[in-house]
């Protein structure tokens, strides 16, 4: 539950810009505009970090892209052959990346079903302007479950239920590097100075990697089943929830996890766990019935994530301190929770095909 090496090598994080988070605000925010576009769940919503643009992906392979700005749609396309999932923005806002949801591989076994999971599991670089796919990135022989762009560079990392995390550059299909073996099905995310990135591991594992030093190994681990005196934090008579999402505070210093019902904010230099939060809903449940994702704010000191009671709740990433539960409800539940680069913004989306975006109400 402890480091192995320390960060201290690592200069201190600079300041994000952004805007002046106000928590009365934050109390009150409301639906600047509702969509439903979606026919189905959405999978993942992502924002552009320097332009007014929301991409979501969902169940009913569709790609629909928001000017956040003026609160409209832009364009939809479709993914239809292959699905789509896990959309993330590259540095232009006229490009995506996202992976297949594997529908044609699905139940295919003999000769040359190997190479078809390849091809059905392929993230694919995918051109907004002009409807076109720019690249196809091969390697992972089952259903990529994550991905994360860096924010400094052309290079991301995708991970797979094949149990292996790969790290790319959008401007070559070949693969960069390939961490194998994970323990259970790994999920991925970069901090927002593009120094470090994190892996997680089903044994509760959680290793750093620095971007130009991977090639020698995590240079710290932490976990998020135990604290740092070796206690077990969840039900010793169940199997203990899977990692389904991890985050990097904007400022570097701070992680969340979300496991189950639970999503524990960490100290990102030495995995001290700072609090558990309790997904809202789901009171005396350890497993959640649907991963929900978490967020932090721009500044890093609110947590904002999707609650089984299909409302939107905000809590304090230091005390653990509920600050808001956003009266508008979703008709489903709200796996989907971002909050917006610099802003006073949140989009969240749900199982039912709904996208909301949220703004502080008119006084």
């Amino acid at each position: 539950a402890t480091p192995r090496h320390s960060r201290t090598s690592r200069r201190a994080p600079r300041s994000a810009a952004m805007v002046a988070l106000d928590i009365d605000a934050i109390s009150k925010m409301a639906p600047g505009r509702f969509f439903r576009d979606h026919t189905s769940a959405v999978n993942a919503l992502d924002f552009h970090h320097t332009e007014d643009f929301m991409v979501t992906t969902g169940d009913d392979d569709a790609i629909h892209v928001y000017n956040t700005n003026t609160g409209t749609k832009t364009k939809t396309l479709y993914s239809k052959k292959y699905g789509c999932a896990n959309v993330c923005f590259t540095h232009s806002a006229a490009a995506v990346i996202y992976s297949s949801r594997g529908k044609a591989a699905a139940g295919e076994e003999g000769a040359g079903s190997s190479a078809r999971a390849i091809d059905e599991h392929a993230v694919r670089y995918h051109s907004l302007h002009d409807n076109t796919y720019l690249r196809y990135f091969k390697g992972h022989t089952d259903a990529v479950t994550s991905l994360a762009m860096s924010a400094t560079n052309d290079n991301f990392l995708s991970a797979s239920a094949d149990r292996t995390v790969r790290l790319w550059d959008l401007r070559t299909p070949t693969c960069c590097a390939v961490i194998p073996d994970t323990p259970a099905i790994p999920t991925v995310a970069y901090d927002a100075q593009g120094e470090i990135f994190a892996i997680t591991e089903g044994d509760g594992a959680i290793k750093l990697y620095g971007t130009d030093s991977y090639a020698k190994g995590a240079f710290a681990q932490f976990n998020v089943f135990y604290n740092q005196k070796g206690e077990f934090l969840f039900n010793a008579n169940e199997l203990p929830p899977a990692v389904s999402c991890v985050k990097f505070s904007p400022d570097g210093t701070k992680m969340l996890v979300v496991s189950g019902a639970i999503i524990t904010i960490l100290d990102a230099f030495d995995g001290r766990h700072i609090y558990r939060i309790r997904v809202p809903g789901t009171e005396g449940q350890q497993h959640a019935v649907t991963p929900m994702e978490a967020s932090f704010s721009p500044d890093g000191e609110f947590v904002v994530t999707g609650g089984a009671d299909s409302c939107i709740h905000v809590f304090a990433a230091t005390s653990g301190f509920q600050v808001a539960r956003w009266r508008t409800r979703h008709a489903g539940l709200p796996t989907c929770v971002k909050w917006a680069p610099n802003m006073m913004l949140v989009g969240s989306a749900c199982t039912e095909g709904g996208v909301a975006l949220w703004i502080p109400e008119k006084r």
